[in-house]
């Protein structure tokens, strides 16, 4: 009789699932406000089924891996257009993004041991990283939060493709340094001066001790675009403009937790392509109840973009965040935010708000 044995690494499945009801407004410029109302599912960072696993392989050194799919159960709700004003993603012609489909989110294999830690494959920017640590919103797909916006790419991804990752040992309890090298899909051809895009580099510095937490990150990106609500009128990058730019986004995030009692967060980002830039600041605070917490960040930026020369606009946006936890694994909440953009003359170029009441439950 033959016997087939079949052996895996310690793993473990993971997720969860969002969903919730939501209603967007956006209007750009003179046109009409467009609306949508309907159920969503990446308020709380994007619905997820995931794999993960470690082996021993002795001598202090383990092997690791991750995979993890985006499980989407309806369309994303919104993209905005500088070309014939804004569309509603899920509402028409020409969305974008995964409707009742499936992502690579990340997936990576690596290694860790005495000399720290090195991961390849689809993971997270480090810019991401360092934003969404500060951010209170929980770096969830909401209007609300300028900071998220500007570490996004043109197509709003914040993980890069290709990537070889590398942790440094702690070597100063605290102290965490990661440097990051993605590679890009795209070939260069001929002799075409054109960037490798996706190509990039980006690295991050935090540190934490007490109720303080601090980091610096840092990514440059060839042949990229900046996220779509970002600059409708005064847009920052062109196609032609970053096709020979460089995107250079720059982090930096504050916290500071008073004795669980309140939680307070700053966070500064910048993205530079050319001439053109766009950087915004944010504060907030978030006050735990019980098995209920309170937020309320606002954020305000400006930019200056290609289409208008030196013009500036002047962005602001705000989120409120209610959530109460059923569970442990459980979470209802509640969430408010919006996005302005008004030109240096006053005029409006673009009004988003967004209004969520959801459910989660991560498993």
């Amino acid at each position: 009789m033959l016997y087939l044995g079949v052996s895996f690494a310690d793993a473990t499945i993971y997720g969860n699932f969002d969903q919730a009801y939501r209603s967007d407004k956006a209007t750009v410029l003179t046109f009409s406000a467009n609306t949508k109302k309907g159920i969503d599912g990446v308020l709380n960072g994007g619905n997820a089924l995931g794999f993960k696993g470690n082996e021993d392989l002795g001598n202090g050194i383990n092997a690791n891996f991750l995979i993890e799919f985006g499980m989407e159960g309806s369309d994303s709700m919104t993209v905005h257009s500088a070309a014939g004003g804004t569309t509603l993603l899920g509402a028409g012609t020409g969305s974008v993004g995964v409707s009742n489909g499936v992502s690579n989110r990340q997936s990576f294999v690596g290694l860790s041991g005495g000399f720290g830690s090195v991961k390849i494959g689809k993971q997270y920017s480090e810019v991401f990283n360092a934003a969404c640590a500060y951010d209170l919103g929980g770096c969830a797909a909401v209007v609300g939060s300028l900071p998220m916006a500007i570490i996004s790419d043109a197509d709003q991804d914040v993980r890069r493709s290709n990537q070889v990752n590398f942790s440094l040992p702690q070597f100063v309890d605290g102290l965490s340094i990661n440097v990051g090298k993605s590679f890009g899909e795209a070939p260069k051809l001929g002799a075409s001066t054109t960037n490798n895009a996706g190509d990039g580099t980006n690295y991050s510095i935090s540190y934490r001790t007490g109720g303080f937490a601090g980091t610096i990150a840092s990514e440059t990106l060839d042949n990229t675009d900046v996220h779509p609500y970002l600059g409708i009128v005064n847009q920052v990058s062109s196609s032609a403009n970053s096709a020979a730019n460089k995107k250079k986004t720059s982090v930096m995030g504050l916290s500071y937790n008073i004795s669980g009692m309140a939680k307070v967060a700053y966070t500064n980002a910048k993205a530079v392509i050319g001439t053109g830039s766009v950087k915004s600041s944010s504060f907030g605070v978030s006050v735990p109840l019980g098995a209920a917490s309170v937020a309320y960040e606002t954020s305000t930026g400006d930019l200056k973009g290609f289409a208008a020369g030196a013009t500036t606009s002047k962005l602001k946006a705000s989120q409120m965040i209610l959530n109460y936890s059923l569970s442990k694994r459980t979470l209802t909440y509640f969430r408010q935010g919006s996005h302005t953009e008004t030109t240096s003359a006053g005029a409006n170029a673009l009004k988003i708000s967004t209004t969520a009441f959801g459910v989660m439950h991560s498993f």
